[in-house]
């Protein structure tokens, strides 16, 4: 069979026959908002802006692929445009190819018929090479893209120069566009068609970087065309509200130090074997099988996304045998090739029967492999089992997706998606809920770094503990602080698949113990402004780099003793990455606040110190590890591995060679040299402030009523402000008190303002009421207290209020030198708005007419 024989036949090309097409209109239409996206999208296309490129943002389940089809059919492949489709992974490239197909109806006359093809690195998908002029619809890979495009391919020149300067380029996942290497190929495909049009679809259009914000808006200069957000979309009924839940298998995965190490680095998502394993263990597939049926009413009508045909019928299997109508379809590509069971397959007929039963209700759950990515339009589902975490984040969304559809389509208001989670002994970067942006949060799914990654921080003292007891010796070798990170960076970069043209986003925890946090911030500021190029690369691998990290862990970590956690190389690897390829920016750090609240060695010597019997000291033990303001729990899954530990914390504080005591006797293991700092200054030390200060309120001016000044802290206690002389000021109750004052840093003993920038607010306090209301001396106190505020300091030099005619109607604020009236200007008119109306509440004549703010 020629080579043009095996290209036409393979599934990942298609000739559309349009008149057919036509005559089968599509059955799916458009929701409410995908119609307004929908005439956003063809007036930007009609405005034919240069440069052209705009962002679709619709949140997970909202139809983004649909929604973008849909436009591209009706609207530029009508017009005579060619599209080239370009998204991170093969999860991506074939939903939006599946996607096509109901829509093609939508294109046209006079255009007879629509070629479609798929190109990517990945297996079954087409080379670069088999790119033709003829193509109209090219679903590709950046990856293949900016090679060939640099290379300047035959294939993707002719592609190109065929579409005669009416080209729409499709960025899936855009707000990943600002990355170096993927604008510099949008660039270039500007450069070489001037009438480009450029479409970028996401659900997360922000960056916190102003840098990449900047990128952003230059590479799509129309900005965000159309939006909606997930709240509005389940307010509509056309989203469900996810409800995350976890289930523990466990189940302790047979993945081998040495297989670990030869995976890590790569990217995939983990290795055929070890899904393999877990897709046929039947204990695992009971355990999904039991959690289904003892939630069966709340779950109602369930997806399971499975991995091996085996374990979809294990599941069938198990699910009858508890009285669950369940079925399963399999993909096209659901097996390896080699020997008659793994090929085996299920007809298309026999996938569209379950389907079918699927949706009429005669079975509750359809077992699945790969049906996230082909299109499959599934309605009412209740709740996605996920049968094993995954490292792709893409795919976790996709499958997340099948689940959120609303009732007004067909759906539930409320979605459940289950993860089964095992229990693992490496650290493993787990595509994670809380990366999913447009998913709303609760507390156990915050922004990744925000809550503490308590299974990275379980592996590695699991591991510390299976040290000590292959040992014989169950002593803790250190305080059990010195084994919890002080914190953690997160980083994010993009990473070649091995193996594949897949490029994943990676989003990355990377602990912080004691020891690290001086060498890696060095390390970090080096990085800043010394990482070398290569590390913007997203096909780089550790080994193309190992001289350079050898020289950097030595220069930066020198000879220490084996590190707490391991795997220094690889994050130091990770840190390179994120800063090459965001161009200098640190990642975020964020403390571990709970530190000191687990801390292991604390609760034994209390034990200790108490002299418990075995039964009170195991009830205290049992009580602590259940505590639900404690992470004991996540951090070792059962009883007895906390317990395990909690003997180390003991064994080490009795160990009488380690204390270098009698063994009979118990030594102390800490003492208490420091006493706890009293913030409060003293009666004289008060009194010589408020003497300094004239007895009255350097912010408003307040000096009545002695009783009512304070001494406030300028540099505040609360973060270690000192107390002395220096560092106090004098305040009365309602300056002390304000909105905006809290613990911030602010100086009334100075006149201008240390503040850079506008301040983005004008906090208005108590007003004056009641006969006050008319007295030009508590309005004079209320405006210092309020600009004084908003300055900073003590902007205010001089206030004129007259009590009655023309000083009544015009009131003036002088600000000392230093402090630019512009910034207040825009809130002035709010400003004179609010006391107008306090006084005319009070029954006074509504004054000023004019407030004049000047230096």
């Amino acid at each position: 069979m020629d080579e043009s024989t095996t290209l036409e036949s393979s599934p990942f090309f298609r000739v559309y026959d349009l008149q057919t097409a036509r005559s089968q209109r599509p059955s799916i239409h458009p929701a409410p908002h995908q119609s307004e996206a929908l005439r956003a999208l063809e007036a930007w296309a009609d405005a034919n802006d240069a440069p052209s490129g705009g962002i679709l943002v619709l949140p997970t389940g909202g139809g983004k692929t649909f929604t973008a089809c849909h436009f591209l059919c009706r609207k530029m492949l009508s017009s005579g445009f060619k599209v080239l489709w370009l998204a991170h992974t093969h999860h991506l490239l074939e939903q939006a190819y599946y996607g096509l197909e109901r829509l093609t109806g939508l294109v046209a006359e006079p255009q007879r018929e629509l070629r479609a093809r798929v190109v990517s690195g990945t297996i079954g998908h087409f080379p670069i090479r088999s790119i033709q002029a003829s193509d109209d619809f090219i679903v590709a890979s950046l990856q293949s893209v900016s090679n060939a495009v640099r290379n300047n391919h035959k294939s993707i020149d002719d592609f190109i120069a065929s579409a005669n300067g009416k080209l729409c380029v499709v960025f899936d996942e855009a707000h990943h566009a600002p990355a170096p290497s993927y604008r510099g190929l949008l660039e270039q495909l500007r450069a070489r068609v001037a009438n480009l049009r450029l479409l970028g679809l996401t659900a997360t259009p922000t960056y916190t970087d102003e840098k990449k914000r900047g990128w952003l808006k230059k590479l799509f200069p129309q900005g965000i065309l159309y939006q909606v957000t997930p709240k509005e979309l389940m307010a509509a009924g056309i989203l469900s509200r996810p409800i995350l839940e976890e289930a523990a298998t466990d189940v302790e995965p047979d993945f081998t130090d040495r297989d670990y190490d030869q995976w890590v680095g790569t990217h995939r998502d983990l290795p055929e074997s070890i899904v393999t394993s877990l897709a046929s263990n039947r204990n695992r597939n009971e355990v999904i099988a039991n959690c289904y049926v003892a939630q069966r009413e709340r779950y109602g009508k369930t997806i399971i996304f499975a991995d091996r045909w085996e374990q979809c019928e294990q599941l069938c299997e198990a699910l009858a045998l508890r009285g669950v109508r369940a079925g399963a379809i399999y993909s096209h590509v659901d097996a390896p090739t080699h020997g008659v069971e793994a090929r085996r397959r299920r007809t298309a007929a026999e996938n569209h029967q379950v389907l079918s039963d699927f949706r009429n209700g005669d079975l509750e759950v359809l077992v699945n492999i790969r049906m996230a990515t082909e299109g499959t339009d599934v309605p009412s589902v209740q709740t996605v089992f996920l049968t094993r975490q995954t490292t792709s984040q893409i795919l976790l969304t996709q499958m997340i997706g099948r689940a959120l559809r609303g009732p007004r389509f067909g759906g539930t208001e409320s979605a459940y998606i289950v993860s089964f989670i095992d229990n693992w002994r490496q650290r493993i970067n787990w595509a994670s809920y809380s990366q999913l942006p447009d998913v709303e949060a609760d507390d156990s799914t915050r922004e990744l770094g925000k809550r503490p990654p308590v299974r990275l921080i379980s592996i590695d003292l699991v591991r510390q503990l299976a040290r000590q007891l292959d040992s014989g010796v169950n002593i803790n070798p250190g305080p059990y602080k010195s084994f919890l990170p002080v914190g953690w960076y997160r980083v994010e970069y993009f990473a070649l698949v091995a193996g594949t043209d897949d490029v994943e986003p990676v989003s990355q925890l990377i602990l912080v113990f004691e020891d690290d946090v001086e060498p890696l911030r060095n390390l970090l500021e080096y990085l800043k402004t010394a990482a070398p190029p290569e590390f913007a690369d997203d096909t780089l691998v550790l080994t193309d780099v190992q001289d350079w990290i050898c020289e950097t862990r030595s220069q930066f970590f020198g000879k220490a003793p084996q590190r707490v956690g391991n795997g220094l190389d690889e994050d130091i690897f990770s840190l390179a990455r994120h800063v090459g390829q965001s161009e200098g920016q640190l990642p975020t750090f964020f403390s571990f606040d709970a530190r000191n609240d687990h801390d292991l060695d604390a609760i034994a010597n209390q034990h200790v110190v108490m002299d418990l019997g075995d039964r009170a000291k195991t009830a205290a033990l049992k009580a602590e590890y259940t505590r639900t303001d404690r992470f004991w729990r996540s951090i070792y899954y059962t009883f007895p591995l906390f317990k395990s530990h909690y003997d180390a914390c003991i064994n080490r504080i009795l160990d009488a060679d380690d204390c270098d005591a009698d063994v009979n006797v118990h030594r102390p293991i800490f003492t208490s040299p420091e006493a706890i700092p009293f913030a409060e200054p003293s009666d004289a030390i008060k009194e010589s402030v408020k003497s300094r200060d004239g007895f009255r309120c350097l912010c408003c001016g307040y000096d009545k009523h002695r009783s009512q000044l304070q001494v406030d802290h300028i540099s505040p206690a609360y973060f270690g402000g000192a107390t002395c002389f220096d560092n106090l000021q004098t305040l009365c109750r309602t300056c002390n008190g304000a909105e905006g004052k809290g613990i911030e840093d602010i100086s009334f003993r100075n006149h201008q303002t240390t503040l850079t920038s506008a301040p983005t607010r004008l906090r208005l306090g108590r007003m004056p009421s009641g006969s006050r209301a008319k007295d030009p001396i508590w309005w004079e106190m209320f405006l210092r207290r309020t600009i004084n505020l908003f300055y900073r300091c003590a902007a205010v030099d001089y206030v004129e209020i007259g009590a009655r005619g023309d000083r009544l109607r015009t009131w003036t604020v002088d600000l000392f030198p230093g402090n630019d009236p512009q910034w207040i200007e825009p809130y002035l008119r709010g400003l004179l708005h609010s006391i107008r109306e306090a006084r005319e509440n009070e029954g006074y004549l509504p004054a000023p007419d004019t407030l004049l703010v000047d230096e």
